[in-house]
């Protein structure tokens, strides 16, 4: 079973872009009710309208090319291969394995000390007990990992 918007995408992929009237015509439906699909399917990010004078021309948006998403690239590193890719980078700026250790932590520490309060509102709004000794003791594992 097809719908009238199934119909226009189908007659869109066919033509590069068409009158909102021509459309309609094609359609068999009003200019109105098609300018309400048009509407809805813009907002929607599916056409796209542009105008010639004060005549509205309809398109089909092409589909975005496909890209790696780096958030979910990052999302996907493990605690250990960043702690890794830190001492390597750290390595190749020829700094000494002895301080790679402590700069590390030190880097560590700076980043929990930058989530602390999110960790502390977050904790309250869960209703959590000892929150003081959560955030040690998850200070202390990544400190120590």
């Amino acid at each position: 079973m097809k719908t009238g918007v199934d119909e226009l995408l189908e007659l869109l992929k066919k033509i590069d872009k068409i009158a909102l009237t021509d459309a309609a015509q094609q359609l068999g439906i009003s200019s109105s009710l098609l300018q309400s699909w048009v509407d809805f399917l813009v907002e929607e990010e599916v056409v796209g309208i542009e105008y010639k004078f004060t005549k509205p021309i309809i398109y089909l948006n092409k589909a975005p090319e496909t890209k790696e998403v780096r958030v979910k690239k990052e999302a996907e590193v493990s605690f250990q291969a960043y702690k890794d890719d830190f001492k390597t980078r750290a390595a190749q700026k020829s700094i000494p394995a002895e301080k790679i250790s402590f700069l590390w932590q030190e880097h560590v520490k700076a980043a929990l000390n930058r989530r602390k309060d999110f960790f502390f509102r977050e904790a309250k709004k869960r209703n959590l007990a000892n929150i003081n000794y959560l955030w040690q003791t998850y200070n202390a594992h990544l400190v120590s990992s």
